[in-house]
């Protein structure tokens, strides 16, 4: 656990890790070299021109801030160089840092891509611009940043830099520091439900259940396991239930393709067999007809017989009615009365000829037609 924070080391510029030369304090309260922000801020993310980031918490300014010396800063970085490091230590840092700088610039420009850091990874508070970012690997309580492998040698071999409290790379590092204690929080109040530093257990939230965040980390890992697992046998049976739906539907799908086959083979039989009865039935017809057209002109021609014979009788029976001979009309009128009777006798008969084959030219069509065959029935009509 860290003493107190604010140390020789706190007022170091975070971009070149020495004592700031002329200081500027841009708007979020983070001081820099005014040469050191200049250069980081010419080199800024190229794909939001005109927008500005602080190299440590990254809050972005629209336009570009004015620089401004800070004196009471530079009066006190002043007051410090007395007793800071030599000047073969700062400059041994400086080496170390544009060495680093010097190398992700060539890397960068072999690899020619945007490397991405994965979503749980913290980035390198002294990483500069999204494409050379890498993921931290460890945090300084005192820098209040996040170094990657590469920038964290400094606090390996400089013997100032190793003083200084490291832990696991956590993100925000500036929001999880007590504003009040001025160190981490490493506690958690669950009355209050909120995180606190281990001088904030022995004060405001002495009487109150607290612990570690390690150990309240333990057990809400354990009930999301639970949940986990849960959710794991929930998807199971998902992924069963769906696999079930699928061959079902396909098997569906299946089923309707032969009955869409089989309807269609019905329907095509269906209509050849009605089409073969169409053929059937006109044969019928035509033959039926054929056979009571002869018979129906048969009867035409009798009559038109009988028609011209009664012509004859009645022409002969005015020449009749002219003749004053009261004897030859007498004699001539008894032959005709027997003649008339005999054509009326003649015209009877015809009518019926002609009803009979009507009548049984019906009933043969419906004989003719039973179960798709054709039934000949012999018929010889007799004349009179």
């Amino acid at each position: 656990m860290s003493g107190n924070l604010w140390t020789e080391e706190q007022f170091n510029c975070p971009v070149c890790l020495d004592l700031p030369n002329e200081p500027v304090t841009i708007p979020c309260g983070h001081s820099y070299c005014m040469g050191c922000i200049k250069d980081y801020w010419s080199k800024d993310n190229p794909r939001s021109p005109g927008v500005y980031s602080c190299p440590q918490c990254r809050q972005t300014f629209c336009p570009k801030p004015s620089l401004s010396r800070n004196t009471m800063l530079a009066e006190a970085v002043e007051q410090l160089r007395k007793g800071a490091l030599t000047t073969s230590a700062r400059e041994s840092i400086r080496s170390a840092h544009r060495a680093n700088t010097m190398g992700r610039a060539k890397g960068g420009s072999r690899g020619g891509g945007v490397s991405r850091l994965p979503a749980m990874a913290v980035p390198c508070d002294m990483c500069h611009g999204a494409g050379d970012q890498r993921a931290a690997v460890k945090s300084c309580l005192v820098c209040m940043a996040s170094y990657c492998e590469a920038h964290l040698k400094p606090h390996q071999t400089k013997a100032e830099l190793k003083k200084h409290e490291l832990i696991a790379p956590t993100g925000k590092l500036a929001q999880k520091i007590c504003t009040e204690h001025k160190y981490l929080q490493e506690f958690y109040c669950r009355q209050c439900q909120m995180f606190v530093c281990w001088l904030c257990t022995s004060n405001q939230h002495k009487d109150h259940e607290t612990t570690s965040t390690k150990a309240e980390r333990t057990e809400r890992q354990k009930e999301l396991a639970e949940v986990q697992t849960e959710n794991h046998q929930r998807l199971k049976e998902r992924e069963g239930e769906l696999k079930d739906m699928k061959k079902m539907l396909e098997a569906t799908k299946r089923s309707a393709d032969r009955v869409h086959d089989d309807t269609e083979t019905v329907l095509s039989e269906l209509q050849r067999s009605v089409e073969r009865l169409q053929e059937l039935v006109e044969g019928v017809m035509n033959q039926a007809g054929q056979e009571k057209v002869s018979e129906a002109q048969d009867v035409v021609d009798k009559l038109e017989a009988e028609i011209s014979e009664l012509k004859r009788r009645d022409k002969d029976m005015k020449e009749v009615f002219r003749c004053e001979d009261n004897i030859h009309f007498l004699e001539v009128g008894r032959l005709s009365l027997s003649g008339t009777f005999y054509i009326f006798l003649i015209h009877f008969r015809c009518m019926q000829l002609v009803d009979g084959h009507i009548g049984r030219g019906c009933q043969g069509v419906k004989d003719h037609i039973w179960d798709g065959t054709i039934v000949k029935k012999q018929h010889c009509p007799s004349h009179v």
